[in-house]
Parts: C-alpha cells; sequence; structure tokens
C-alpha cells in the first residue's frame, strides 16, 4: 500500500478483519478495514460506540488476532492469520481511555515504567525530558491522585512516549475530561504530539475532537472505514451518505425541494442556502437561535423538509416569518435519491 504522496506508510492495515468465535460461526467485529498512515501523521477513526474503533487499535497493538488481512508497521508484515508478532516487540505504545497510571508510583515511576532496561542515568534523564515536554517538570515527585485530570492525560502521554514508539495508539483520551478542557487539551496534545515527530491514531465518538486532532480521519460504521479522509473532504466530499449525515449539521433533501428536475437528494449545509429577497427558494422561519458569530434558523421549506440555515443580517428573526432563499454558489454535494 503506498500513500496518496507515494511514500511508504509507517503503519498500513490491508482489508483487515477482526472477530470473535460464536454460536455459529464468526462474530465480525471489524472487516474489510483499510488505511495508511504516514511518519508524522495523526490519524483518527471515528463513529459511534460500537462501531469497532478500540478493537482496531487493539488488533495493531496486538491484542487481539487478526482474522482476514494483514498490519504492517514500517513496512514489516506485524499481524496476519496465524502469524502475529508479539506486541511487546512491535514499538507501538498505547494511552489508554482511563490512563491507567499506577497510583502507587510517583509522576517520575510512571513516567519511566517502560524504561526499566535502560540504566539509571539515562533513564532519569529520558524522565526528566519527558516531563519538561509536557509541561510537568515540577511534578516528577507527586503521585496520580494529586493531580487535575488534565495532568494525569499529560502523565499518560509522557510515559507511553518515553520508550520512542514507531507509533502511538490514544484510545479516546479525552473522555474523561469536561468540554473546557477537551477542546484546549487537544490543541495541546496535537502540538505536543507534532514536537516529538510522533505518528498517531486515536479513536473519538467527537468530531470536534477528530476535527482538531487529526491529519486524516476515517469514519466508520459497522465495523467498516466509509471514508479515510482529510476533515475538510469529509465535511465538504462526503463520499457516502452516512458520512454526509454524520459529519457536520446538515440535511439530505429531494432535489425538487430546491429546484432540481432530478431524482436526486441534496446535503444542505447550513451555509448553502442564503436569505434573499428575490430567492426562488420559499421557507417559514420556525426557530432561530444566535451560535457566534451569527444566528441559525431552522426553516421549514415549502416542500416540507427542515434544514438550517446561516441567517445574514437582514434576514428576519422572527418564528413564522416567511422567508426567500437562492441556492449559495459553489458545487452541490448529491447523492441518488432513495
Amino acid at each position: 500500500m503506498r500513500t496518496a504522496t507515494g511514500a511508504a506508510p509507517l503503519l498500513a492495515l490491508e482489508r483487515v478483519r477482526v472477530g470473535y468465535p460464536a454460536p455459529g460461526g464468526l462474530h465480525v467485529v471489524v472487516d474489510e478495514l483499510s488505511l495508511a498512515l504516514r511518519q508524522g501523521e495523526i490519524g483518527c477513526l471515528l463513529g459511534a460506540s460500537g462501531c469497532g474503533k478500540t478493537t482496531v487499535l487493539r488488533a495493531i497493538a496486538g491484542f487481539e488476532p487478526v482474522r482476514a488481512g494483514r498490519i504492517l508497521l514500517q513496512g514489516a508484515v506485524v499481524a496476519e492469520p496465524r502469524r502475529a508478532l508479539a506486541p511487546e516487540r512491535r514499538r507501538v505504545g498505547m494511552m489508554f481511555q482511563d490512563y491507567a497510571l499506577f497510583p502507587h508510583l510517583s509522576v517520575a515511576g510512571n513516567v519511566g515504567f517502560g524504561l526499566r532496561r535502560l540504566r539509571r542515568a539515562a533513564r532519569e534523564a529520558r524522565v526528566a525530558a519527558m516531563l519538561e515536554l509536557v509541561g510537568l517538570g515540577g511534578a516528577a515527585a507527586d503521585y496520580p491522585h494529586e493531580l487535575s485530570g488534565g495532568q494525569q492525560q499529560r502523565v499518560a502521554l509522557a510515559r507511553a512516549l518515553a520508550p520512542e514508539p514507531a507509533l502511538l495508539l490514544l484510545d479516546e483520551p479525552f473522555s474523561n475530561l469536561d468540554v473546557d478542557t477537551r477542546g484546549r487539551l487537544a490543541h495541546e496534545l496535537r502540538a505536543l504530539l507534532r514536537a516529538t515527530g510522533a505518528t498517531a491514531l486515536l479513536v473519538s465518538h467527537d468530531q470536534a475532537e477528530a476535527f482538531a486532532m487529526a491529519d486524516r480521519i476515517g469514519v466508520m460504521e459497522r465495523g467498516r472505514i466509509l471514508q479515510w479522509d482529510s476533515a475538510e473532504a469529509l465535511y465538504r466530499r462526503p463520499a457516502h451518505r452516512f458520512v454526509a449525515d454524520f459529519i457536520g449539521r446538515g440535511a439530505l433533501v429531494p432535489g425538487t425541494a430546491v429546484g432540481l428536475e432530478a431524482e436526486l437528494e441534496v446535503l444542505l449545509r447550513p451555509e448553502c442556502l442564503l436569505h434573499d429577497p428575490e430567492g426562488p427558494i420559499r421557507g417559514v422561519l420556525l426557530e432561530a437561535g444566535f451560535r457566534g458569530p451569527g444566528y441559525v434558523g431552522s426553516v421549514r421549506l415549502d416542500s416540507g423538509e427542515v434544514v438550517e440555515v446561516d441567517l445574514a443580517e437582514a434576514a428576519p428573526r422572527e418564528p413564522g416569518a416567511a422567508l426567500a432563499l437562492r441556492l449559495a454558489e459553489g458545487p452541490l454535494v448529491t447523492f441518488p435519491r432513495q
């Protein structure tokens, strides 16, 4: 497998299947899943709970057997049916959802846990360097229970990066944090990974986290990746109906609702319809709210569909007001009508 630039990827999954024995056969959790990450890229598997995201991480780390396909790391096969490299030999670091810090060890002890083969001076120097990197240079003697959630996350990251893994896996790294802290730490974590040149793959159910963190995002449903692409491409050029509906705000409406005489459904994002007193598309404003930097309205079109519209300053904002709209310039995303 080659990346879009033609370079061999650091991580490649080729038509991987993972499942568990069940009465009557194999219960497949992940199927026909392929992706590639270059050195230094950050990827994200995005999807609802139960779609197979964490199972993919566990297979890459060596905790789940591959039933079909193969996993390659730095060009070498680390997993395929009936043959797998042991987890400790894969040079894969993993940051768990609950951080899994050892409560009886200090911050320094936690970070140095995977460095026990190093001589004491080298181990202490590496621990000190990692704590400085994550902004916890003065917390080496503290214990996990003395730290905030964000600080615990940084300790877990430092511990995962300390052995210099070829690949870092992160399982829902922000799930234990409040919303405000999540957003701030997502940007901080991306900056830290960039500073180390790490290649990382995380899983998340939160689009904002995925967009803030990842260079490439795979939208998953029922154990498959439907599209592996940049955040902008997923939003502007979704290749699958599920992706169009899952990513961002918007609605799929019949083409006839916006004047297209075709058996198509059109993806209407809030910015796709513009207020225009002479516009050919008519509707009624159901409600409007300020979302910053402007107002967003819920509009029932004359065809009956309800869509969200970014309201211009001159647009009415009183519920029940009639609205005339037109399509914004630019290509529309369409799908065959179901």
